[in-house]
């Protein structure tokens, strides 16, 4: 029968805020964020050593098998096991609120000799367990964990797939704008077209109204010349009229000067006759 791994219980994975993340069964310090100096953590792993007169820290194996025999106590060693983290996180504070205010002398032997003082510590430790936070067991844990990794990387499909049709869609919009603007300029273009259409018509308009113009003037001028011509006769036609009058007055001078004529051999005959009557008598 196969070996099933267990996961290493720690402070870390005691917080509700750590439970059901990835590595936060074993405290990772990526899911929980601490960031502790190695005097920090050097004085922590101090406390947790039952040793007095031992100075050497711990190595890490040896705290997890502390921690992971309380986490596999009782409930009552869980509890205490809570009460000692706690112990050990206001220690902690203390010993980084003394590091940060010591800015003249970082050297550890200005902090302590080296010695812990036990009986203290374990005048505040406790090994109750709390009942309120559930429990769940390492291998448990590690299948919804499992299954959390898998929905989310559903969920992270998903994403993607959804920007990827959005960015479909964009393109899509993108490609209707460029159809709608090439069409505007080739409306544009038979646009221009029209407006050229409309420029030739009115070049040739002027030029019709220029050659009507022309012939105006062309008319003008021989409507001038018949004027001047019509005003040379009517000094001629004058002439011509007064010439009529005085053939009309010679001709009615004549015509008196005929009468008298007449009237004078009429009266020549008369005379004669009259002589002639008598001579006769």
């Amino acid at each position: 029968m196969p070996t099933r791994k267990t996961g290493t219980v720690t402070g870390a994975s005691l917080e509700q805020s750590n439970r059901g993340k990835k590595g936060g069964l074993t405290g990772s310090k990526r899911v929980t964020g601490e960031t502790s100096s190695p005097i920090a953590e050097t004085a922590a792993e101090t406390v947790l050593d039952p040793t007095p007169e031992s100075t050497a820290v711990p190595t890490p194996t040896s705290v997890v098998e502390k921690l992971q025999e309380i986490g596999n106590g009782t409930a009552s060693a869980i509890e205490k096991g809570a009460n000692v983290v706690s112990t050990v996180q206001r220690y902690t504070s203390k010993i980084a609120q003394t590091v940060q205010g010591t800015d003249q002398d970082r050297n550890p032997s200005a902090l302590t000799d080296g010695k812990v003082n036990t009986s203290e510590i374990l005048a505040r430790a406790s090994a109750d367990i709390d009942q309120s936070i559930p429990q769940l067991d390492s291998g448990t844990a590690t299948q919804r964990n499992i299954v959390i990794a898998r929905q989310r990387n559903f969920v992270g499909v998903a994403i993607n797939n959804t920007r990827l049709k959005q960015d479909l869609a964009t393109l899509d919009n993108e490609q209707k704008k460029l159809i709608g603007m090439l069409i505007d300029g080739k409306t544009l273009d038979v646009n221009n077209e029209k407006k050229a259409v409309t420029y030739h018509r009115a070049v040739v308009g002027r030029d019709t109204e220029l050659s009507k113009l022309e012939q105006d003037r062309e008319l003008l001028v021989q409507q001038q010349i018949r004027t001047e011509g019509t005003q040379n006769q009517t000094e001629l036609i004058r002439e011509s009229e007064i010439l009529k009058v005085a053939k009309m007055r010679e001709d009615i001078e004549k015509q008196g000067y005929e009468i008298q004529a007449v009237q004078y051999e009429k009266e020549k005959i008369k005379q004669e006759t009259e002589a002639k009557f008598t001579a006769g008598f």
